[in-house]
């Protein structure tokens, strides 16, 4: 790769140039105009004065007027100074060949290949064969007007036609092929601008991740560690104040922080088990959650069963992370927040769906509110996947978490196996 890097600078370089094409072009013609000047200079001084040095300054004002034709395009804007430009070029151009014209051979008719070829690449390529047109018609003109014998004017129309259009050929050739680079060029603008926002999504994307998982975990601690710490320091102060009067009393209130002690040892245990990284890790998905299940049992004191019906299959994992994330969330609210004494988790398989289901026995329940982050982080995910959560109080007691998906999902939707959407 470093080997290459010089190579592509030139490159870069010289499709540069030809990208600006006018300002390759202005090269080429400072040279030719050079040349015509210095050939005129050296090798017509034969002609009377009047019209020797009227076409020096001529071709000297022709030479400079190439010089200014950028500047003047920053100062005045293109269309003024184009025009500007190929008017008072013209007429330098035809005025030059008037009167430096003569018997003998000279450079003056080529720089038309000049002024044709600028056209061309500055003004595009029909203006440009517009007023190329229109120069060779003029310069026609300033031999018939110098008197030229109708054999001379065809012989030397005849030649001057062929370099024409073949300096013309030439032009539109380079028009394209800046037109190409230019547009290569935005192309490749666009994709760097498309791969960096990209990129800028992906982090931004990530970064949600970990502000979900954050919060998530902010609200495991509170609602759950928290609980128990608080619980915890209330009976260590109220055994501190019974020790010296109290002893027997004091004594209960250690039996009660050794109990909330161990529940929270046990909550710590089931979130570290809840939070495994990829726990789908391509097993599947009804082996992932029945041992989803016994882990929860193993460490929560309400029996958990599992229940598989009818056949799941392979599933996207948009599909398996969803369910997976449900099972999680409908085990720890039957612990939280049920009083239940036992939860079942059913997995039901169907032609063209997936269904989920945690179901306790705990007493009458209210409405859901969904205030928590929970069952509105569910909603959404079963949302993007076309999908329908359903979290209800059952009418003979018990709750009930219900979680529907598609087996197809769409390409593209947003899903990171490591998010937890809680």
């Amino acid at each position: 790769m470093n080997g290459q890097w010089p190579l592509a600078k030139l490159w870069r370089q010289v499709t540069g140039y030809f990208s600006s094409g006018q300002r390759t072009l202005m090269l080429a013609a400072y040279a030719m105009m050079s040349v015509a000047l210095v050939e005129f200079i050296l090798f017509h001084r034969q002609l009377p004065p009047e019209r020797f040095y009227p076409v020096v300054l001529l071709l000297s004002l022709l030479l400079a007027l190439n010089a200014f034709w950028e500047r003047l395009q920053r100062q005045w804007g293109q269309p003024v100074a184009d025009r500007v430009y190929f008017t008072v070029g013209a007429t330098l151009f035809l005025a030059a060949n008037y009167l430096g014209l003569d018997s003998g051979w000279t450079f003056l008719p080529f720089l038309l290949f000049v002024l044709a070829s600028q056209a061309v690449v500055g003004l595009g390529v029909w203006r440009g064969l517009g007023i190329s047109l229109l120069l060779y018609l003029g310069w026609s003109g300033v031999l018939w007007l110098r008197g030229a014998p109708w054999e001379q004017l065809l012989a030397q129309s005849s030649s001057i036609v062929l370099g024409l259009i073949f300096t013309l050929v030439f032009s539109v050739v380079l028009v394209r092929l800046a037109d190409q680079m230019t547009r290569a060029e935005r192309l490749a603008a666009e994709l760097r601008a498309a791969n960096a926002a990209l990129a800028a999504a992906r982090e931004r994307e990530v970064a949600l991740a970990a502000a979900e998982e954050r919060v998530r975990l902010a609200r495991e601690i509170h609602d759950g560690l928290g609980h128990h710490l608080t619980a915890l320091n209330v009976q260590l102060q109220a055994a501190a104040r019974l020790l010296d009067r109290d002893p027997e009393r004091a004594a209960q209130a250690l039996a009660l922080c050794r109990e909330e002690a161990q529940a929270a040892l046990a909550e710590v245990r089931q979130s570290v088990a809840m939070m495994r990284t990829n726990p789908l890790a391509g097993q599947p998905l009804p082996a992932v959650i029945a041992g989803l299940v016994r882990d929860f049992d193993r460490v929560s004191p309400l029996q958990a069963g599992f229940v598989l019906e009818g056949e799941v299959g392979e599933v996207t994992p948009a599909v398996a992370m969803t369910l997976y994330r449900a099972a999680q969330e409908g085990l720890t609210n039957a612990q939280k927040h049920a009083q239940a004494t036992a939860v079942t988790v059913r997995l039901i398989g169907a032609a063209d769906q997936v269904r989920l289901e945690v179901i306790n026995d705990g007493p009458p329940a209210p409405p859901v509110a969904e205030t928590g982050f929970g069952l509105a982080g569910l909603r959404e995910r079963a949302a993007r996947l076309g999908g329908t959560l359903q979290a209800e109080p059952l009418p003979a007691g018990g709750f009930r978490l219900a979680v529907t998906v598609p087996r197809a999902v769409a390409e593209g939707v947003p899903h990171d196996p490591h998010s937890v959407g809680r």
